[in-house]
């Protein structure tokens, strides 16, 4: 997993979950592709969802406000893609 944080490490976490019984056999499914342990797989999905938001290092720089019209939504949108 590529991080911004050279003194990135792996900290165990254990928790407690509930899925669906289906959503249960998928993962199984997958660990089991993959020949890993669930716990792995529950791993590498939370790394996944999150990395997007450690790599954008503008994210933190990022106004949200708490309304805006779709006028003002394009116009800061082209902004950002002109940068």
């Amino acid at each position: 997993m590529k991080s911004i944080n050279p003194k990135n490490e792996y900290i165990p976490l254990s928790v407690n979950i509930s899925v669906r019984r289906d959503t249960l056999r998928l993962l199984m499914e997958i660990a089991e592709d993959m020949e890993i342990s669930i716990s792995e797989v529950l791993s590498f999905l939370a790394e996944d969802s999150v990395i997007d938001f450690e790599l954008d290092e503008e994210l933190s720089l990022t106004k949200i406000p708490s309304k805006c019209s779709l006028e003002d939504l394009k116009e800061a949108l082209k902004r950002r893609k002109n940068l």
